[in-house]
C-alpha cells in the first residue's frame, strides 16, 4: 500500500514493475527448470546484495551531501543537485550522506530521483580501482581514501595470518 512505500522509503509505482518482472522471471525459471527458492525479503544480507548489485552496475552514479542539508555534489563531474521532490528521502529528518542515484535531471534546480543510500565502505569495495582513481579531487575523493586506508592495514593482518 501507498502509506507503507512512504513509510520505508520506496516507489510504489516501482514495487509494482519489480512484481511484474518478478514474475516474468519465474515463469522463465519454471520454463529451463532452474530451482526457485523464496525470497529472503528484509534481511541484512538481502539488502546487502541488492545494494551490492546496484552499485555494481551504478558506480558512476553516487552523490555525497556536502552540507548535511540535502545538497549533494556527484562524485564524477563535481554537479550539485538536491533530492527530487517525489524521492522517498525528500522532506524526511534522515538525509543519506551517500546515494547513488538512478537519474539526474538538468533543470533550474537540478535533482537525482530514485536514490538508496550506500556507505563508503561498500562503494570503496565494490568500485573499480581505475574509477576510483580517476575521480576528480575532492572532499570525497579524501574521505574513500581514507576508507581505503583504514581497511587495506585489516586485509594486510588476514593475508599475514593465512
Amino acid at each position: 500500500n501507498e502509506k507503507w512505500c512512504r513509510d520505508y522509503f520506496l516507489s510504489c509505482s516501482a514495487l509494482r514493475m519489480a512484481e511484474i518482472i518478478r514474475a516474468e522471471l519465474v515463469e522463465i525459471m519454471k520454463r529451463i527448470e532452474l530451482p526457485i527458492s523464496e525470497p529472503d525479503f528484509g534481511s541484512q544480507e538481502n539488502i546487502l546484495s541488492i545494494k551490492k548489485s546496484l552499485l555494481s552496475g551504478y558506480f558512476m552514479h553516487i552523490a555525497r551531501d556536502v552540507d548535511g542539508s540535502g545538497n549533494y555534489l556527484m562524485l564524477t563531474h563535481k554537479q550539485v543537485a538536491q533530492l527530487h521532490p517525489f524521492s522517498s528521502y525528500y522532506n524526511t529528518r534522515k538525509i543519506p550522506e551517500w546515494v547513488l542515484f538512478h537519474e539526474f535531471s538538468i533543470s533550474e534546480d537540478n535533482s537525482i530521483r530514485v536514490v538508496s543510500e550506500i556507505s563508503p565502505d561498500l562503494f570503496v569495495e565494490l568500485v573499480p580501482q581505475y574509477y576510483f582513481s580517476n575521480l576528480p579531487p575532492s572532499e570525497s575523493k579524501d574521505i574513500l581514501q581514507e576508507v581505503i586506508n583504514h581497511l587495506s592495514p585489516v586485509s594486510t593482518m588476514k593475508e599475514e595470518q593465512k
